[in-house]
C-alpha cells in the first residue's frame, strides 16, 4: 500500500530525483570520467590495466554497487519485518547478495591487475 501511495503522490518526484541522484553518484564514482576520456580509445570490454577503464567496466561497476545497495536495502528490512521467518529471509538473501557483488566486484579487480 505504501509503494502505491508513493507513486501517485509528490513523494513520486522525491523518488524520481533520488534514484537520478544515486545513477549519477553511482556512475562518477564507478570511473565514469576516466573511461569516457581513456576508455573511448580502445575496443576491448575489460582492459587489463589500472588506468585505463573503458564504458563497459563503468556499467558493470554502476551494477556492482547497485546490487550492494539492494543487499543493504534487504539487510534494513530486516528491522522492518514481523515474522521469525521474514527476517532470517531478509538476513540470508541480503548477506547473499552483498557477497554476491564482492565476488563480482574482486573478480573484475583481479581481471585489472
Amino acid at each position: 500500500m505504501n509503494l502505491i501511495v508513493m507513486l501517485y503522490s509528490k513523494s513520486k518526484y522525491i523518488t524520481i530525483a533520488a534514484i537520478v541522484y544515486l545513477v549519477i553518484f553511482f556512475a562518477f564514482a564507478s570511473g565514469l570520467v576516466n573511461s569516457i576520456i581513456e576508455g573511448s580509445r580502445t575496443k576491448a570490454f575489460v582492459v587489463p590495466s589500472r588506468s585505463i577503464q573503458t564504458i563497459g567496466e563503468t556499467i558493470v561497476t554502476v551494477m556492482i554497487l547497485f546490487m550492494g545497495m539492494f543487499g543493504a536495502y534487504l539487510l534494513y528490512l530486516v528491522g522492518k519485518a514481523t515474522s521469525v521467518k521474514n527476517q532470517w529471509a531478509f538476513v540470508t538473501s541480503g548477506f547473499v547478495v552483498i557477497s554476491i557483488a564482492l565476488v563480482l566486484g574482486f573478480n573484475l579487480v583481479k581481471i585489472k591487475t
